[in-house]
């Protein structure tokens, strides 16, 4: 049985190629994926004619089996919290948008409390991110009767 799980992740994101390789080095992170304007969204995929329409670089914290915000919002802070100075550069220097994703997948009605600690939304407003929330609720199993 699926239950109510959550992931977080930052992504880097510019409508020009930027090198991914120098906002790795910069960071000093790896991205747990990447992609770039123009390669194929199915790579391989015979009949695929997706393309990304941007070039992007992420870093995802991993799916957790919880209702708390803060077990994978923290995470995500710990790794990035102290890199704001170099964020905000990098995203001047090649022109980046910066988006902090909390993504809930929810089951059977359990649904986690959207809360966002100030240390959190603290930093988002230092590196001028998005916030964005998605909630994906999925159908509620009946009780055996």
């Amino acid at each position: 049985m699926d239950k109510t799980s959550l992931y977080a992740y930052i992504l880097f994101s510019g409508n020009d190629d930027f090198p991914i390789d120098v906002v790795t080095e910069k960071l000093g992170v790896q991205p747990t994926k990447t992609s770039k304007v123009g390669e194929r969204v199915i790579p391989n995929h015979p009949i695929n004619l997706l393309v990304h329409s941007c070039t992007d670089w992420c870093f995802e914290i991993g799916t957790k089996e919880t209702l708390d915000t803060e077990e994978v919002l923290r995470p995500l802070l710990e790794v990035f919290q102290s890199k704001t100075d170099t964020i905000n550069q990098l995203k001047e220097e090649l022109n980046l948008d910066v988006r902090l994703e909390l993504v809930m997948l929810i089951y059977d009605g359990y649904s986690p409390g959207l809360v966002i600690y100030p240390e959190f939304s603290k930093f988002a407003a230092e590196i001028n991110a998005f916030l964005d929330v998605d909630m994906y609720v999925f159908s509620f199993n009946e009780p055996d009767e």
